[in-house]
């Protein structure tokens, strides 16, 4: 994995297979960005750009700056990463603190179709991907109770489209609502402040996680789930919508609970149809591709022992033994 600094900044590039034709992933800002935290979210996209077949690496970006400088910082950071990359091909999406605008200065260059830095489409493409894993894994998704790892803005969207594909919904991050959330709550709840008029739909539970459901979606950050919150995962199913969102230890709770956790750079990948899609294609031909491929590449893994995780990492591999001698060492685990 190379590191490539970027001047006057306080920025850098991780690029996780540096013989790749190229390279993509996200770059984030924060008063500190680490290392280790943005080589996972490369070696997380190397595996799904290998999931999905393409010869791409991941990369993973961080700005860290205190935000009295957050501007100057990301400005130069777009500005001066052309040439601290010399001839590599590196495409970066705007993640946690850095606006689609910000990397305004990058796009000329940027091979992939507009429609994937769409954040309506890209949210789109994610969502069908995920529900169409968990559909893989649960069966039809009519009638099942879902929670939601958190009740952000993307956990909003993402609960919008499993209810219209007839899921009930009955927690949002620690909002618990038995009957389900409808659309009037959902857009109480994304309305909820602390001097807001309408109080939060649902009562307020420890977590969310817990309650009796079918499927559980999690990801509302890195590491979201680890061993002792997984040991009380109520769902059978557990399905990533965020990367690197269950440990290593939680895998092997879920294991011996005999609960199937399905692998994040999989279930995560829909909006990757859109990158370099096939020629006249247009949103729901997008969208059908991205719930085909995702559930293509799951029918493929083997379903033994081992669990859905680890066997989509050697299914990954195998491609990148295709076009590369050796392989990254480590797993996005």
């Amino acid at each position: 994995m190379d590191y490539i600094s970027v001047p006057d900044s306080g920025g850098f590039v991780l690029i996780d297979l540096p013989d790749a034709p190229q390279a993509a992933g996200v770059v984030r800002w924060a008063r500190k960005i680490l290392k280790d935290g943005a080589a996972g979210l490369a070696r997380s996209m190397t595996y799904s750009f290998a999931a999905l077949e393409l010869q791409v690496s991941g990369a993973s970006a961080g700005i860290s700056a205190d935000a009295k400088v957050r501007d100057e910082s990301v400005a130069a950071f777009a500005n001066n990463l052309p040439g601290a990359l010399g001839d590599r091909s590196v495409l970066l999406d705007a993640a946690k603190g850095v606006a689609e605008a910000d990397l305004a200065p990058l796009r000329a260059s940027d091979t992939r179709d507009p429609r994937y830095l769409d954040p309506d489409v890209a949210g789109m493409l994610a969502d069908e991907g995920v529900l169409a894993a968990a559909a893989w894994a649960h069966g039809p998704l009519a009638g099942a109770r879902v929670t939601i790892d958190g009740a952000g803005e993307p956990e909003l969207r993402l609960a919008r489209a499993a209810i219209a594909v007839g899921a009930t919904v009955v927690a949002l991050g620690n909002r618990h609502l038995a009957d389900g959330f409808d659309e009037a709550a959902l857009s109480t709840l994304a309305g909820s402040t602390d001097d807001a008029t309408d109080a939060p739909p649902g009562e307020v539970v420890d977590d969310g996680l817990h309650v009796d459901a079918d499927v559980a979606l999690v990801g509302a950050k890195p590491n979201s789930v680890d061993h002792h919150r997984m040991e009380q995962i109520a769902a059978a199913v557990v399905v990533p919508y965020g990367r690197l969102a269950v440990t290593t230890r939680a895998l092997a709770v879920a294991a011996r609970a005999d609960r199937r956790v399905l692998p994040d750079f999989v279930t995560v990948a829909g909006p990757l149809v859109a990158a370099w899609p096939a020629e006249n294609s247009d949103t729901d031909s997008l969208r059908d591709e991205a719930r085909s491929r995702v559930v293509s590449v799951l029918d493929g893994l083997p379903g033994g022992d081992d669990g859905l995780v680890l066997e989509a990492c050697v299914a990954a591999e195998a491609y990148l033994s295709t076009w590369r001698d050796e392989l990254p060492f480590g797993r996005p685990i």
